[in-house]
């Protein structure tokens, strides 16, 4: 579809839903059309909640809106896809994982262990990690991502780079000693990880934490997003990691929290 069929059909759906004049209502809307209507990219592209995804996508579906969405040359093929998107946005499929939180838990564990000689980990509740060092005690939250750089298409595509989106409440920021942003590096990237896991990602403290959130921009869900980029060299794999934070404009450097590793200050 043409940019100005875009903007035809946008303000085609303006009249039928005033509703979209508002700023995340709309921003939800446009990424439909963008991604031609692909649920998990718009969740991703736009970092709203999945509820405020679903009310825009009934709203459309009530106005028949949603329908045609997809290019004409695939007809069969989009009432299949509409048909899917409406089972997913009922709750009735899940697309399957990419990992499971043992790994996950495992992968962090294993770079505490050789950052910080004599640690303990005393239990494990839901995402929690609690663990033991130097006679004190101390909560880690290991948040997971899949690798959304196989969800780029054409030149958007970097097969030496991970595209990581973590995500949680501030409540769920906010409430331990230690963060680790983990992210399972898709099987067909040509990106290097340090073990055969396939898992890459970083090490924060609460401080740190803070200091991150502050440049961030607020969305309207009052979640908080991640869009975390690790990129390598073609030729220098592991010598070459750079890391941003690129749903910010402009993006925000990482680079000096991934590269202090994982000890505990």
């Amino acid at each position: 579809m043409i940019s100005f069929q875009r903007y035809q059909r946008w303000q085609k759906w303006l009249k039928e839903i005033p509703a979209l004049n508002d700023s995340m209502n709309g921003i939800i809307a446009r990424s439909f059309i963008l991604t031609k209507g692909n649920l998990e990219e718009v969740e991703f592209v736009t970092g709203a909640s999945k509820q405020d995804i679903f009310k825009v996508y009934e709203w459309l579906s009530e106005k028949k809106l949603i329908d045609g969405l997809i290019s004409l040359e695939k007809e069969d093929e989009d009432k299949g896809e509409i048909e899917h998107m409406a089972v997913v946005a009922k709750g009735k499929k899940k697309k399957e994982r990419t990992f499971t939180r043992e790994e996950m838990v495992d992968y962090a564990k294993k770079k505490l262990l050789e950052a910080n000689k004599g640690i303990s980990f005393v239990s494990l509740k839901h995402n929690v990690l609690t663990c033991e060092y130097e006679g004190r005690t101390f909560k880690v939250y290991i948040s997971s991502s899949r690798d959304y750089e196989s969800f780029r298409k054409g030149l958007d595509y970097e097969p030496y780079r991970v595209s990581a989106w973590n995500k949680g409440s501030q409540e769920m920021f906010s409430s331990c000693d230690y963060y680790a942003l983990l992210v399972k590096v898709d099987k067909n990237t040509k990106y290097i990880t340090e073990y055969e896991d396939n898992i890459e990602g970083m090490f924060v403290n609460q401080e740190e934490l803070n200091k991150w959130l502050s440049q961030k921009v607020a969305v309207p869900s009052g979640m908080i997003n991640f869009y975390v980029h690790y990129s390598q060299s073609k030729d220098e794999g592991r010598n070459s990691i750079t890391v941003i934070d690129d749903r910010e404009e402009p993006a925000l450097s990482l680079n000096h929290l991934y590269q202090k590793g994982w000890s505990i200050i």
